[in-house]
């Protein structure tokens, strides 16, 4: 191994415990928001060259992280919903994922950055536009943005939505079913359901894991978008059918899915899962802390506030709307 390479894991294994012992604090953000705060910071600091290995080993722990969190994800959680909440939580993500993109667009919004808000929003958060950003090949500064916008809005929703629930008075289950739609990462879910009680918790925790599943045709279909766009008007040198088959679904989102039906299956010990998301979450703190790193901040800065401004406005709207339909 390289000095090159050892430095960067040295780098990143820093950040990643500092990030992690950071998180582990009362009222602090979780780990993965603090491993790109940390990130950011230290950049300025830490000048990588063009050859760095810090990106390809934040890519790596990103992907095999997201293989990790299909443990999380059970058939039978997610089917005991019924029919109707889950065809709502599908509608909900859908409309929020498509709607956003909408409204980057008619703003003018790179259709990257435009499209890792969506997702973020729609899906499961920072893990979905990490994965999502490795997909479409998105730039750090576009990646790093995205998570930021995501974070805040759902960091923002832990402490705010059970209270507006109960105050425009929404049952404990119908108040989880509202945080699983709305709430954005999947800790926060956890952590906002649990201030109503075990009923919420109960509603709002399947409901989340259905949005996360979500992320596997989600990501198919993005990597089909980048395959078709990246297609040279040469035809010697466009894919192969099996090359194409393989580009619809790429190996790590393969293996999410891989990994969701092995756990449904119940083969899988409660011991060896909870392990699985353990070095899930270490994995995608150290992702997101090299992300960080390797962001070039006069870049973040020029985006401007307007692609917050629209995320933001539509999840808002997307909040309301269910509201209404579950008080009905």
């Amino acid at each position: 191994m390289t000095a090159a390479w050892l430095r960067a894991l040295a780098l990143i294994a820093a950040g990643t415990i500092a990030a992690t012992l950071i998180g582990e604090l009362d009222q602090a953000p979780s780990a993965i928001a603090v491993a790109l705060l940390l990130g950011l910071a230290a950049s300025p600091l830490v000048h990588l060259g063009e050859a760095s290995p810090v990106p390809t080993v934040g890519k790596l722990s990103l992907r095999t992280g997201v293989v990790l969190l299909g443990f999380r994800i059970t058939i039978d959680d997610i089917t005991g919903l019924g029919a109707p909440t889950l065809a709502m939580a599908v509608a909900v993500s859908v409309t929020v994922l498509m709607a956003t993109i909408w409204m980057t667009r008619r703003f003018r919004i790179g259709q990257r950055l435009g499209t890792l808000l969506g997702v973020g929003s729609a899906i499961c958060g920072a893990s979905a536009v990490a994965a999502a950003g490795t997909t479409i090949e998105a730039s750090d500064e576009d990646t790093a943005y995205a998570i930021a916008t995501v974070t805040l809005i759902g960091t923002f929703a832990t402490f705010t939505l059970p209270a507006i629930g109960v105050w425009i008075g929404l049952g404990d289950r119908d108040l989880g079913i509202w945080i699983g739609m709305m709430v954005h990462d999947v800790g926060q879910v956890v952590a906002a359901s649990t201030t109503i009680g075990d009923t919420a918790l109960t509603a709002a925790v399947p409901v989340k894991l259905m949005r996360v599943l979500l992320l596997v045709a989600v990501l198919a279909i993005l990597a089909s978008s980048s395959l078709a766009k990246a297609e040279s008007d040469d035809p010697g040198d466009r894919p192969s059918g099996v090359q194409r088959v393989r580009g619809l679904v790429p190996g790590f989102v393969g293996l999410f899915l891989l990994a969701s039906i092995v756990s449904s299956t119940g083969v899988i010990p409660d011991r060896l899962a909870e392990i699985a998301s353990d070095v899930e979450r270490v994995l995608f703190t150290a992702a997101l802390f090299a992300i960080g790193v390797a962001v070039h901040l006069p870049t973040l800065r020029r985006i401007g506030p307007r692609p917050a401004v629209t995320s933001a406005v539509v999840w808002c709207a997307a909040c309301a709307t269910t509201a209404v339909v579950l008080r009905a």
